[in-house]
């Protein structure tokens, strides 16, 4: 018997201790199976804020004012029509799908968005990227978004899709394009003239002075065809060297009655015959070369400025002239004329609507042979939008 007793009393304390174990086993199984569940927060998935969480592509954003949202018919409601495709209001909180995580994320305040670059909505318009949905105004026509999208009830509705902005090259070309402007010059000719001899005439003596050369404004003009330029960036788009290459022709028109021909000692003179037309033509084949401003390079309707030097060499030239007495002649010849010729050039316009300007800053003659000192400008329209 005694032996019995010292038996249970062992017995019973090894029992209830082990009883002690397995309770705290499986309390501490409870416990950690609501402490760690088997999905897992990872934490560069989400990340928490003062009044924003984003957990994977999800954004909840806390509002930052009140308003009235209920619950009607199962489907959540907002008075003013902020609820987007994507945005879920909830009480004082906004939730808003994130498609991408390295997107723009959409900031809203008081329930409107504020700023996105992406999506931006009003009570008439819906723009999406590049495309623009606009309710139709017509007060019987009036739906609100959220029937639109639901019903897919778009009647009425103006759609348009804006077309991407060209991508800019770092170098452009065009082909062909031209001035038409008038023509003349400054003179800073000496008052005096130079005495031409003309054996055979019944006289033998012209004076010429640069007053001789007097033009006719309304008459001479300059044209000008540009072959091909180019424009290389310099820096974005907004400032660029543009050069190209061209010919330019200035019709000179003269009031008096003076003739240029190429034979010796008869280069410039003073003729005796009255003529209906008498004008000197003059070309050269140039190269031009300007620093070009273009503030909006994406706006071919913008502001357009250039400003440069050009080059030209002398090609051709001709004294062309019409009389009731001789008829119509033309006389080729360099005419002392100065066989190169250097401008300081600008442009200025708005899109298409453009100014150019050139004034010559060498001599038209060579000083070497003329006595003349005759600086040619000019000034006209560009048709151009390059």
């Amino acid at each position: 018997m005694k032996k019995i007793i010292t038996s249970l009393t062992t017995i019973i304390p090894l029992t209830f201790s082990l009883l002690v174990l397995i309770s705290l086993q499986s309390f501490a199984q409870n416990d950690s199976s609501r402490t760690s569940p088997s999905i897992k927060l990872v934490t560069d998935s989400s990340f928490g804020g003062n009044d924003t969480i984003t957990i994977g592509n999800m954004i909840i954003v806390k509002k930052q004012g009140y308003q009235d949202n209920r619950i009607e018919n199962n489907t959540w409601y907002n008075k003013k029509r902020k609820i987007t495709h994507g945005t879920i209001a909830l009480g004082n909180m906004v939730v808003v799908k994130r498609n991408r995580p390295y997107g723009t994320a959409i900031n809203i305040t008081n329930g409107k968005i504020t700023k996105d670059t992406f999506l931006s909505v009003n009570e008439d318009t819906v723009r999406l990227g590049r495309l623009n949905i606009i309710k139709s105004q017509d007060s019987n026509n009036k739906k609100d978004w959220e029937s639109m999208i639901e019903d897919g009830d778009f009647d009425n509705t103006h759609i348009t899709i804006e077309r991407a902005p060209k991508k800019l090259k770092n170098v452009t070309t065009n082909w062909f394009s031209f001035d038409l402007g008038f023509a003349n010059y400054r003179d800073e000719s000496a008052q005096m003239a130079y005495l031409m001899m003309y054996p055979g005439l019944s006289y033998n003596k012209y004076w010429v002075n640069s007053s001789s050369l007097k033009l006719d404004n309304r008459k001479s003009s300059n044209f000008n065809i540009w072959i091909v330029q180019q424009k290389l960036n310099v820096y974005q788009h907004k400032i660029n060297l543009k050069y190209g290459v061209g010919f330019e022709m200035f019709n000179f028109r003269f009031e008096q009655p003076v003739s240029f021909r190429n034979e010796p000692n008869k280069t410039v003179f003073m003729d005796d015959v009255n003529f209906t037309k008498n004008k000197l033509f003059v070309k050269y084949l140039t190269v031009p070369v300007q620093l070009n401003f273009q503030p909006n390079p994406y706006n071919r309707k913008g502001f357009y400025a250039s400003i440069g030097l050009s080059a030209g060499y002398l090609v051709d030239a001709r004294n062309k002239q019409i009389s009731a007495e001789r008829g119509k002649q033309k006389y080729d010849g360099n005419f002392e004329l100065n066989n190169f010729r250097f401008a300081t050039i600008g442009e200025l316009g708005i899109g298409g609507i453009r100014l150019y300007g050139s004034y010559g800053s060498i001599n038209l003659f060579d000083k070497n042979q003329s006595n003349f000192s005759l600086f040619p400008y000019a000034i006209g329209l560009r048709f151009s939008n390059f």
